[in-house]
């Protein structure tokens, strides 16, 4: 057999492989809460109904809060998309906790009468949560090393058709006492938040890396706490609000463009 010939075989063989998925767009990912449960949730950029072969997200979330996630479920067409689940338990890096969570697909969603339609949005996974603070889906420096290898992908047909993480950022419960102006900002900005029964306040403003660049302790606080915030010298990216209010802790994402 020559090799002109194998090639067009080889080619053959994973276009019917892949379901066609070399025309196939990126397929981007979201996270959503709804109720105390999260959702994740893929956006495909073009129609597709092949193999879903690999997803891998990680979520992350404040190691100081109260929050914590339940087992990942799938119902219905979920699990017949793909099959996910935890990849080990969840690692504590610096200020963060992490949870990996890996999927596999071995057979075509049109067997199961599934077909995906570009821009849609289509529920892959729930996980409870439980006590208060933010999860997020995130590539960071903790997700990139190679011994971790999570950062987000997704595969179909067994091509990489990795896109964007579109929503990374879901509230296990809403605060609505904080309030950050304006956010996105170009890094100024201002921040406050009410503290209803008299009690020590520790504010703390950590950039991606987790490392701080504004903290305060309050002693005593009752009533309401302003500051405003200059980061500009600190440069764009994400940075995070972490406010202690007695047993309770919340964090809260800043985008500084």
């Amino acid at each position: 057999m020559n090799r002109a010939f194998r090639t067009a075989v080889l080619s053959i063989v994973l276009a019917t492989l892949t379901g066609s998925s070399f025309s196939q767009g990126a397929v981007d990912i979201g996270l959503y809460q709804n109720n105390g449960v999260l959702e994740v949730k893929v956006r495909p950029e073009a129609d597709f109904s092949g193999i879903f072969s690999s997803l891998v997200f990680t979520i992350r979330w404040d190691a100081g809060s109260t929050a914590d996630l339940g087992p990942i479920a799938q119902e219905g067409a979920a699990g017949q998309m793909i099959s996910i689940q935890r990849s080990g338990t969840v690692r504590e890096d610096g200020p963060f906790r992490y949870a990996v969570y890996a999927g596999f697909g071995m057979d075509a969603m049109s067997n199961n009468g599934i077909s995906w339609e570009a821009g849609h949005e289509y529920t892959v996974a729930t996980i409870p949560v439980t006590g208060k603070g933010e999860f997020e889906l995130v590539n960071d420096a903790y997700t990139a090393e190679r011994t971790n290898n999570a950062n987000f992908y997704s595969a179909l047909g067994g091509s990489d058709r990795t896109g964007i993480i579109y929503k990374g950022l879901a509230a296990s419960e809403e605060d609505g006492s904080v309030l950050i102006q304006p956010n996105p900002s170009n890094g100024r900005f201002v921040f406050g938040f009410t503290n209803d029964a008299k009690g020590d306040v520790t504010v703390d403003v950590m950039n991606s890396l987790g490392q701080s660049v504004f903290n305060e302790t309050v002693r005593d606080l009752e009533g309401s706490y302003r500051k405003e915030m200059d980061l500009t010298t600190q440069g764009a990216g994400a940075y995070y609000l972490k406010i202690k209010r007695g047993s309770n802790t919340s964090t809260h994402k800043i985008v500084v463009r």
